[in-house]
Formats: C-alpha cells, structure tokens, sequence
C-alpha cells in the first residue's frame, strides 16, 4: 500500500478508486454494483472490465505503476475481435511473461486450472468467458508515459493472463478453437 502513494496517477485515476477496504474485507465495502453505478455517470467502463480489473485490482502495484497514469475522461473500452494470430502478437508485461508461459504449458483442458465454468465455456464455445482487456498502446502519447510503467509494442495485455495463457495451451494442443476471440480494447478516445 505504501508503494501506492509513491506513484504519481491522474485525478480520474483518483476517482476510480473502490471505497473499500485494500487489505481485506469489510461489511462497509462497495459492492461491485455500487462501484458501477457511482462510476457510469462519469466513465464509460464495462461492467466486465471494472470486475475483473479495477474494482479487484486496483492497488495491484503492476496495474498502479502501469495504468495510473492514464487520464480515465479519455479512454474507451469496445468489444471487438482478436485473431490467434492478433493475440499471439500481444505483449505481456515482464512481470506476468512466466505466468502466462506456465499456462501455456497446459495439455488439453484437463489441465487447465480454471473454475468448472470456465473449463465447460472453453470446451463449448472454444473460447473464453469474459473476454480480456488489451490497451492499444498506438492510441497513448507515450511521450506523457513515466519512465516506471512498462508498456511497449502495439497491444499490451492489461488483465487476462491466465486466459491468454489456456487460449496459447489449447492452440498449441492442437484444439479446436474459434477463428476470432472478443477482448475489451482499452485506448485513448479520439477528440
């Protein structure tokens, strides 16, 4: 937690923060649903996205150092379609590039170590359940980027590993899996 005062973030940074307990749980926190409603009158972040991301994640010293940065009045997050190809191209932050290796390593979806649901929606639909978050570094000005955040090449993964990681272990097992997959683009709005 101390490291998160250290690291300068925007004001829309700022104001994303969850009104909940960062070191464990409390009756008074936020729900996720609160979270969204007090959000969406100012940020157009997906459901999805604030879930599995920044209502969880949002003292994570990798999503502070990387993303606290970015000025939140100025970024979309739109569903589209990725190729294998696409998503095998995207770059892994060096801190989480062994952790999506391990995954990679998995034979078949018996060794895939996600929840039953997860494992079923793979084998039913050849793809994932929620889809990822990518941020299109092109979108950025990088001259504004601190020198701390590690964020380089064209599509950077921002949350997904472990599914990024099963979607390379079933390719590479020789699986059947969907031509496109949907994963959230985050970039910085065109003005």
């Amino acid at each position: 937690m101390e490291y998160y005062k250290l690291i300068k973030k925007t004001d829309s940074w700022k104001a994303l923060t969850p009104k909940k307990n960062p070191d464990g749980f409390s009756e008074l926190d936020e729900s996720i649903d609160e979270y969204h409603m007090r959000l969406k009158e100012r940020f157009s972040i997906p459901f999805d996205v604030l879930k599995q991301w920044l209502y969880c994640l949002f003292y994570d010293r990798n999503t502070v150092t990387n993303y606290g940065w970015l000025n939140y009045d100025k970024i979309e997050f739109t569903l589209i379609d990725l190729s294998l190809n696409e998503l095998k191209n995207v770059r892994i932050i060096n801190n989480f590039k062994s952790y999506v290796e391990e995954r990679t390593k998995a034979e078949g979806y018996c060794q895939l170590t996600c929840t039953e649901k997860d494992k079923k929606h793979w084998q039913q639909f050849n793809t994932w359940r929620i889809p990822p978050i990518i941020l299109d570094v092109n979108s950025l000005n990088m001259s504004h980027k601190p020198e701390h955040a590690d964020i380089k090449g064209d599509l950077q993964l921002v949350e997904g590993h472990t599914r990024l990681g099963y979607l390379y272990a079933i390719s590479n097992s020789k699986l059947y899996l969907k031509d496109y997959h949907k994963v959230y683009l985050m970039r910085k709005r065109n003005m």
